[in-house]
C-alpha cells in the first residue's frame, strides 16, 4: 500500500506534468503555423520572428519576479494565478487580425506560462531527494513534452479542420482547466517541510535573498550555457523548422507537421536519456560540455552541406534534436548549487538567461533569414546554412566559459 505522502506527491506530480503540457504548446505552435501567419497577417520573416520571440521575452522578464512569488507564497498560487494570465493571452492570439494584437498575444503567453517549469521544479525539489531531481525534472520535460507533439501534426490537422483560430481557443479552454487543477491539488512542500513558502520573509529579506543568488559564481557560469542551448532547440525546431521544410524540400503543411513531429519526439527522447545518463555520469559539467560541442557539430555540418537531400537534411535534424536536448542537466547542475530558501529564486535566474537567450537568438535569426533576397516568398537555402553555422559557432563560445565551472560535493553521485 502506497503511503500517503508518496501517494500524495505523485498526484501533485502528475498535474506538474499535465500543466506543463500547455507551456509547452504555446512555446513552439508558430513554428507549425508561421507560414499561414505570414500569408493571413501580412507578416516578413523579421515581424514572425520578432513576434515569436516576445514570448520568450516576456517570459524572461517575469522570471525573477516569478522566483521571489514562488519563494515568498508558494507554487500552488503562483502558478495558478500566472496559468490565468496564459488564458488571456491565448484568447488575445486567436482573435488577433495584425501582427500587433499576435505581439500583445505572446507577451501575455509568455508571462504566463513564466512558472510552469520553474514552479514545477521548486515543487519537485522539496518533495523529493535531490538525487532524483535531474530524472524526475527530465521526465517532467518529457510527459509534458507532449504540448510540443500537439505543436506539429495535430495542429496541422486543427487548423485545416477549425483554423489556427480555434485550435488557440481550444488551447485556452485546456489551459483554464489546468489553472483549476493547480490551484485544487498542488502543494507547495510537505507538511512539516521548512520550505514550504517563506512567507514570513520580508520584502528586503527577499531581495537580500536574490543578492545571495546574483553573487553565486557557477549560478553565473551555468547562465552562459543556458542563454545558447534551449535557444538553438527553439531556433530550429520551433520557429525556422517548418519555413526550412517548406522554403528548401517543398513540404506542405501536414508532412511539415508530421516532420517536426518527430523532431520534438527526438528532442523527448533526448532529454529522457540525459536524465538517465546524468544520474549514472558523476562528472554533470562535462556531460553538459560534451552534449554542447556534440549539438555544434551537427549544426556546423547542416550549415556545410550545401543542398542536401530531403532525408539527409531530416536525420541530421533529429541528430541535433536530440544530442541537443541537455538542457535538464543544466536545471540540475543550477538546483545543486542553490540552498533550500533560495531555489526559487536560483533557478528562476538561470532561466532568466535561457529565455533571454532565445528572444535574442530567435530575434537574430530572423534579421539573418530577412538578409537574403526572397525568391515568391520563398528564403533561399543558404539563408537557413548561415543559421545553422550561426547557432554552432554560439554553442562552442558558451561551451568553452560553461567549461570553468566547479564540480561541488552534492553534484557528486
Amino acid at each position: 500500500m502506497i503511503h500517503p505522502e508518496r501517494r500524495q506527491a505523485l498526484q501533485i506530480y502528475l498535474v506538474l506534468c499535465g500543466a506543463y503540457v500547455a507551456s509547452q504548446f504555446y512555446r513552439v505552435a508558430n513554428a507549425a503555423i508561421a507560414p499561414e501567419l505570414m500569408v493571413e497577417l501580412e507578416l516578413s520573416a523579421e515581424a514572425m520572428g520578432g513576434i515569436t520571440g516576445l514570448f520568450f521575452l516576456a517570459f524572461a522578464a517575469a522570471q525573477i519576479p516569478t522566483g521571489i512569488l514562488l519563494d515568498r507564497y508558494g507554487a500552488r498560487r503562483t502558478m495558478a494565478g500566472l496559468f490565468a494570465v496564459a488564458v488571456l493571452g491565448a484568447i488575445t492570439f486567436a482573435a488577433a487580425n495584425g501582427g500587433v494584437a499576435l505581439a500583445i498575444g505572446r507577451i501575455l503567453l509568455g508571462f504566463g506560462c513564466a512558472a510552469g517549469l520553474m514552479g514545477s521544479m521548486v515543487v519537485i525539489a522539496r518533495w523529493y531527494p535531490e538525487e532524483r531531481f535531474a530524472t524526475l525534472t527530465a521526465m517532467l520535460f518529457v510527459v509534458g513534452g507532449g504540448g510540443t507533439l500537439l505543436a506539429t501534426t495535430p495542429l496541422a490537422w486543427a487548423v485545416d479542420v477549425i483554423g489556427w483560430r480555434g485550435a488557440f481557443l481550444a488551447m485556452a479552454g485546456l489551459t483554464g482547466v489546468f489553472a483549476l487543477l493547480l490551484l485544487l491539488i498542488v502543494r507547495d512542500a510537505p507538511p512539516g517541510h521548512a520550505g514550504a513558502g517563506n512567507q514570513a520573509e520580508s520584502w528586503g529579506e527577499a531581495l537580500n535573498g536574490l543578492r545571495l543568488v546574483l553573487a553565486n559564481r557557477e549560478l553565473w557560469l551555468v547562465s552562459a550555457i543556458q542563454f545558447v542551448s534551449y535557444a538553438t532547440i527553439l531556433t530550429v525546431v520551433g520557429l525556422w523548422g517548418g519555413p526550412y521544410l517548406a522554403d528548401v524540400h517543398g513540404l506542405d503543411g501536414v508532412a511539415r507537421g508530421n516532420v517536426l513531429l518527430a523532431l520534438n519526439i527526438a528532442v523527448l527522447l533526448g532529454v529522457s536519456l540525459y536524465g538517465r545518463l546524468d544520474y549514472h555520469i558523476s562528472q554533470r559539467k562535462w556531460l553538459i560540455v560534451a552534449g554542447a560541442l556534440a549539438t555544434a557539430a551537427i549544426l556546423a555540418l547542416l550549415a556545410a552541406l550545401e543542398k542536401p537531400d530531403f532525408w539527409t537534411a531530416t536525420v541530421l535534424l533529429l541528430l541535433f534534436a536530440g544530442v541537443g536536448s541537455y538542457v535538464m542537466v543544466n536545471h540540475a547542475f543550477a538546483r545543486a548549487v542553490l540552498p533550500d530558501h533560495l531555489i526559487g529564486r536560483g533557478l528562476t535566474f538561470q532561466n532568466l538567461a535561457v529565455f533571454l537567450g532565445v528572444a535574442a537568438i530567435q530575434s537574430t535569426s530572423g534579421l539573418i533569414l530577412g538578409g537574403f533576397d526572397t525568391d515568391g516568398g520563398q528564403s533561399p537555402e543558404i539563408a537557413y546554412r548561415w543559421i545553422f553555422g550561426f547557432l554552432a559557432v554560439l554553442l562552442i563560445c558558451a561551451a568553452a566559459i560553461f567549461a570553468n565551472a566547479r564540480e561541488t560535493d552534492r553534484m557528486s553521485k
